[in-house]
This record gives structure tokens, C-alpha cells and sequence, in this order.
């Protein structure tokens, strides 16, 4: 069963179109039937009402030359197993398409700085010390005292490349703001960004 709600009301969803796809959806069953509610008939449900009756016919008369009885695919229910609740969590396969996530801090070159940390990827976002209860607070770049760019800085430009590494500085705790959702921090770097790249605006 389908049902269409304000199928009068013409739009994206309810043009000739829209409407012939959705009332082809119940085509799939045998015992499909579509109820389109309206308070008028537009000329898009005409349209599409006209061509499903035609196209009705036509298949009709299609499985009557051809001795065709029309019958719905029956496909078996899959097992309920580990492998199924794998490929519904989207883990099961392996490489881009899935495969385990990771759930735990990846011990790299960089030791506690590894992929997890560097993508925040698992728990390693929000804990570095391995102690379960470190998980239930916040992440790591929650706390403010690190932030790699400190007010004072700005200070202490002397020459033009001190002023461009402290907008690479801010450029990239930008994005670390960004990144850990904090878009009012990140909105503070960008503006003050803007007026070290443009001192005469």
C-alpha cells in the first residue's frame, strides 16, 4: 500500500513525475494499490492516474499474449548473526567500506600523538591516560590551555615572517577549533587572521 497525502498540492513531490515513481513503488507487489488524497484532481495526478492505467493495460495484455501470471519476488529473510549485525553497524568487509573501527588509542611513530589522535578517530579523541573513567570527561582539546595561540603573541611581531608564522599558527588552530566544533573560537581566529593579512583595513 501506498498512500500519497496532498497529492493535489503541485510541487518537486507531487509533479507527474514525483508521482508516477511513487505509484510505480506499489507496482512491485502483486496486491500493490496506491490511495492519493486530495481535495481536487491537478493535472500532474490526471497525468500520471492516465499513464499508470495505460501502462496497466499495455502489461495486461503483454501477460495474456504470453501466458505470464504476474507474481511477486519472494526473497528469504537473512539470519540474524554476528556477521549480519556487522554489516548493519557498517564494520563488516574491510579497507574504505568498512572493516573494524578503531576503538583505542594506535600506538605510532609519535607514540600517544598517533593516527587515533591525529584523526580523532575512537576513544583516543577523548582519552589519553587508558583509564575508562578519563572517557566519560572531556576530550583532550576541550581544555583551553592548548591553544597554540596565546594573546601576547601578536605582541612580539617584529618583521614580516614572524607575522606570517603567527598566521599559520592561528590558521591551523582554526581549524583544530573548527574540527573539535568550536566555531566561536574559530570565528575569532579567522577575523583576527583577517586583520593581520590586510593591517591597513
Amino acid at each position: 500500500l501506498v498512500a500519497i497525502f496532498d497529492a493535489d498540492k503541485e510541487g518537486f513531490l507531487r509533479n507527474e513525475r514525483s508521482l508516477l515513481q511513487t505509484i510505480g513503488r506499489a507496482s512491485r507487489n502483486q496486491n500493490g494499490r496506491v490511495i492519493l488524497y486530495a481535495d481536487s484532481i491537478s493535472a500532474a495526478m490526471e497525468a500520471s492516474i492516465k499513464q499508470t492505467i495505460e501502462r496497466r493495460k499495455r502489461q495486461n495484455n503483454y501477460n495474456e499474449e504470453n501466458q505470464i501470471t504476474p507474481q511477486t519476488i519472494k526473497k528469504a529473510m537473512p539470519v540474524m548473526n554476528s556477521e549480519t549485525g556487522d554489516l548493519m553497524a557498517g564494520v563488516a568487509g574491510k579497507g574504505v567500506g568498512g572493516g573494524r573501527r578503531l576503538v583505542a588509542k594506535k600506538p605510532g611513530k609519535k607514540g600517544v600523538e598517533g593516527l587515533a589522535k591525529k584523526f580523532s578517530l575512537g576513544a583516543a579523541a577523548w582519552n589519553t591516560t587508558g583509564s575508562v573513567l578519563d572517557n566519560i570527561s572531556q576530550p583532550d582539546w576541550n581544555d583551553e590551555s592548548n591553544t597554540l595561540v596565546d594573546e601576547n603573541m601578536e605582541q612580539s611581531i617584529e618583521n614580516n615572517d614572524d607575522r606570517i608564522k603567527l598566521i599559520n599558527r592561528m590558521e591551523r588552530e582554526m581549524k583544530a577549533a573548527a574540527a573539535r566544533l568550536d566555531f566561536e573560537r574559530a570565528a575569532q581566529l579567522r577575523d583576527r587572521i583577517y586583520q593581520l593579512e590586510n593591517p591597513t583595513n
